[in-house]
């Protein structure tokens, strides 16, 4: 017995299925779970998957699961606050079951990135203009340019662009409580400088 946790259009419950689970449920918050059920009646497996519209911590399930799955990442890991339900959902996992995935880890590196610097540099040019319809907006230019450059890249670096070594936070879901997912620390210090 499988539980999908924000199962979106289910298709790790599809999975479940597929790789033999007696019984799938596919829980998702948002209005896509219309759409898993469509797909799910669609493939005739509802037999195999139940669809549950609302939030992992407002539904209850019938029974207990051997395994939990998700795909609970967001930007650097945390950012879409799934991980708090993930973790919510082992209240229905029976002992020795498992979650996938089970663990992850988080990397802060410095990197240096010209082109990316540029593409940063030039979202906030709009605000260096003294006249937009009569108007003086460059005093926010400088405000501008610290709220580009406080969003973060979501993107591959390649390691070759790292100028110092990465630190790492690693997870484990399986015995993470929710209280330590409100303040993740990751102390670290760098010294960088500008090329001479």
């Amino acid at each position: 017995v499988v539980c999908d946790v924000g199962a979106g259009t289910g298709i790790l419950s599809f999975f479940a299925a597929q790789a033999g689970a007696k019984r799938v449920y596919a829980i998702e918050a948002s209005g896509m779970a219309e759409h898993a059920k469509a797909l799910v009646a669609h493939n005739k497996l509802e037999h195999i998957i139940t669809v549950l519209h609302g939030k992992v911590e407002e539904i209850e399930l019938p029974e207990q699961v051997d395994m939990i799955v998700s795909e609970p990442m967001g930007i650097m890991l945390v950012n879409e606050r799934m991980l708090e339900s993930f973790v919510y959902a082992r209240k229905w996992l029976k002992p020795g079951g498992r979650m996938f995935p089970s663990k992850a880890s988080m990397y802060v590196a410095p990197f240096s990135d010209e082109q990316v610097f540029l593409e940063m540099q030039t979202k906030s040019q709009f605000w260096t203009m003294n006249q937009f319809f009569s108007v003086d907006i460059s005093c926010l230019q400088a405000a501008s340019a610290r709220e580009v450059f406080r969003q973060p890249i979501v993107e591959h670096v390649d390691p070759r662009i790292l100028i110092g070594a990465p630190v790492r936070r690693d997870l484990d879901f399986e015995t993470l409580t929710i209280d330590e997912l409100q303040e993740i620390n990751m102390p670290f210090r760098y010294n960088v400088g500008l090329p001479l």
